[in-house]
């Protein structure tokens, strides 16, 4: 059976994944990965990583959160909460495992300190950038008996249905600025992106239409201004002209902090998401599907997700690439877009290459 896509969620899906890529290529300059031998800093990638870091993994929570209220709102595909379960686990968990092996194997294995109990807690809390798969199956095994207590809900008090959503998107959000640390299997970030991936049920549920040029504006704007004052940064030279930013409550500012983020990446969640419904009502034809070019770029996502993070880590730790073209002032300027670009295309054949066989297609079909 052929599998529904949502035309929104064929353009937002690619280009996430796509900033994604971008980001981790820069993170070398944003101190997010160690930087490169030969390579310096850079102020303006500096600024950018932190630009697209600011909502686009919260936008892949979003997305997942959408799409599962496409299908059980409006397809109607709810199933038993262990059938669920069991396939989410296929599909997330399994190769959370598999990959996180490998990625243990080559970038995390010291045979002179290695500890089977450290490998195995590694591997199942989701090693390097495989952390996001155990998050998300718990997300979507919340958001199953939460879609099911709204349908009771929506049968017996349906005037409630709206208030409970809204009380619990508040809860959720409340939650999501606490740090939690400590639990395994992924647990510790379900409470920040579970609201975002309510989010986006919920989102789906209310079906807004376009918002208009001038709100998407404001949403971009504030989604800027809210970065800015979140940046941990002790100077922002842009506003400040290099005096040393005021500070929040500063026994409060972690706290603080966070409800910046999470105020600027709904602002960008809710900005990128309105851009795509303006220019979808205004250039998609009515009844128009994706286009079979843009559902492949969808249905490569996930294999692009999961091997851009091994090809941009042995572009910058395992070859000379860096610091050969940060020999020159031209190829510093150069270097993380020539990775993003190699990491991007190997990942895509990658993906496309796996779903080839039927091993891929179970991996991440």
């Amino acid at each position: 059976m052929k599998k529904t896509l949502l035309y929104e969620i064929s353009i937002i899906r690619p280009l996430v994944i796509f900033l994604l890529v971008i980001y981790h290529a820069l993170c070398i300059f944003s101190g997010g990965w160690t930087q490169p031998d030969g390579v310096g800093p850079n102020r303006l990638y500096w600024w950018l990583a932190n630009l697209i870091s600011g909502f686009r993994i919260e936008a892949i929570a979003f997305v997942g959160g959408y799409v599962f209220s496409y299908q059980c709102v409006e397809l109607g595909r709810r199933t038993g909460f262990v059938p669920f379960v069991w396939k989410k686990f296929k599909r997330l968990i399994v190769p959370g495992l598999l990959f996180g092996t490998l990625y243990f194997m080559l970038f995390r294995f010291h045979p002179d300190r290695f500890s089977w109990n450290v490998a195995v807690w590694r591997v199942l809390n989701g090693v390097g950038h495989l952390w996001f798969l155990p998050m998300l199956f718990w997300c979507f095994a919340v958001t199953w008996i939460a879609d099911r207590l709204l349908l009771s809900l929506s049968v017996r008090r349906p005037a409630w249905v709206r208030p409970a959503a809204w009380a619990a998107l508040a809860v959720l959000a409340a939650a999501s600025v606490v740090p939690v640390t400590g639990l395994r299997l992924g647990l510790s970030r379900v409470p920040h992106f579970l609201f975002y991936f309510v989010l986006g049920y919920w989102v789906r549920c209310l079906r807004p239409r376009p918002a208009g040029r001038r709100r998407v504006l404001l949403l971009w704007v504030a989604y800027l201004v809210f970065l800015v004052l979140r940046l941990k940064e002790p100077e922002i030279p842009l506003f400040y002209h290099g005096q040393p930013c005021p500070s929040f409550l500063p026994s409060w500012g972690t706290l603080v902090r966070h409800i910046l983020h999470l105020c600027g990446s709904v602002c960008g969640i809710l900005a990128l998401y309105f851009t795509v419904l303006e220019w979808l009502s205004r250039h998609r034809p009515a009844g128009a599907q994706p286009a079979p070019w843009l559902r492949e770029c969808s249905r490569l996502c996930y294999g692009v997700y999961i091997w851009q993070d091994f090809l941009l880590k042995h572009i910058y730790y395992y070859t000379p690439f860096p610091k050969w073209l940060c020999a020159s002032t031209a190829g510093a300027w150069l270097l993380p877009w020539a990775a993003a670009a190699a990491a991007l295309a190997v990942s895509a054949v990658g993906a496309w290459l796996l779903l080839k066989t039927r091993f891929g297609r179970f991996l991440i079909g």
